[in-house]
């Protein structure tokens, strides 16, 4: 599984994952996805086979929801709740790291499509 971070994330996250071997990429790192609206973020990702990892449900939800009706695909969204994995708390970027890791060792068992909250 390969996650895509939005901008609400930090780069920290990812290059903690990274470090651990996996395949994420934070939206932060780089301006151009970091300009992207939120449908085409999910579109980018989606290309090279990336969840989003979100924070903004409002917004993706009416996305993934849009695409249902029109037949488009994704390659999954995960939302993350901003009082749980809030980025002025001591515990974070380490306590989304932890979670994410846990998600990616034991990841969706559908290919796509799928949404879920990070516990």
């Amino acid at each position: 599984m390969k996650l895509l971070l939005d901008v609400h994330h930090s780069h920290l996250a990812a290059e903690a994952l990274r470090a651990d071997g996996h395949d994420v990429v934070a939206a932060s790192d780089d301006p151009v996805l970091a300009a992207l609206p939120d449908d085409e973020l999910l579109r980018r990702a989606s290309r090279s086979g990336r969840a989003v990892v979100t924070e903004n449900a409002r917004d993706f939800d009416r996305v993934v929801r849009a695409w249902a009706v029109a037949g488009e695909h994704h390659a999954g969204v995960v939302f993350t709740s901003p009082r749980r994995y809030h980025r002025g708390s001591s515990s974070y970027p380490e306590n989304l790291v932890r979670a994410l890791a846990a998600l990616l060792a034991d990841p969706p068992s559908v290919e796509g499509d799928w949404v879920l909250w990070l516990p």
